[in-house]
């Protein structure tokens, strides 16, 4: 008799210990749902800017895609792209040459690496094309393909959950699951499950 009551204690504590996991299994979801319906993130993203401030390019590249922030990339890897839109990723996004050179302009002039006020590159940016360069990446033309984004996406079992979650794996379309990145807030996966 006093066997089968350690069974049952040993059975219902188990028992226990599956739910306990199985409810923190379930918490990231939870906890994303509850950012995405926090109103301060969509408070913020009233108070700031849009962090690509040119209408032309708003306009242009907006049309297609999220416009994406010029200092995601260097001066180089946005005339690369600006002088093959004939083919931009598939497709084409060939434009006329004064609207190509307007935006090209504005994308190097606020790239990655241009210099700062004080007619140099920053420290930070230096060490940080220094640790790309080191990776064997010099001036990407995809934004995925970045160190910064290939640390934050690629591996992170919560990152592939939520591609999988949304039926989205191309990554290049940002607002898809942070939906204040056109103004400069991507919080930890915070559209997983605010839909586009």
């Amino acid at each position: 008799m006093g066997e089968n009551l350690m069974f049952k204690k040993i059975t219902l504590t188990v028992a226990a210990g599956v739910i306990a996991l199985g409810t923190v299994a379930t918490t990231p979801a939870v906890a994303n749902e509850k950012v995405i319906t926090d109103p301060s993130i969509f408070e913020q993203m009233k108070m700031r800017d849009k962090t690509v401030q040119d209408k032309v390019t708003q306009t242009e590249c907006g049309d297609c895609h999220m416009v994406f922030p010029p200092s995601r990339l260097t001066g180089n890897a946005w005339v690369k792209i600006m002088s093959n839109l004939g083919d931009h990723f598939g497709d084409d996004a060939t434009l006329d040459a004064e609207s190509v050179k307007h935006i090209q302009d504005y994308l190097v002039k606020n790239a990655l690496d241009r210099p700062g006020k004080n007619g140099k590159i920053g420290i930070r940016t230096k060490m940080r094309l220094a640790a790309w360069k080191k990776k064997g990446v010099v001036d990407p033309i995809r934004i995925t393909e970045t160190p910064e984004w290939t640390r934050h996406h690629t591996k992170e079992r919560h990152y592939l959950n939520m591609i999988e979650a949304i039926g989205y794996k191309a990554g290049s379309n940002c607002i898809q699951c942070h939906k204040g990145a056109e103004h400069g807030l991507y919080e930890e996966f915070d559209g997983l499950y605010g839909g586009n």
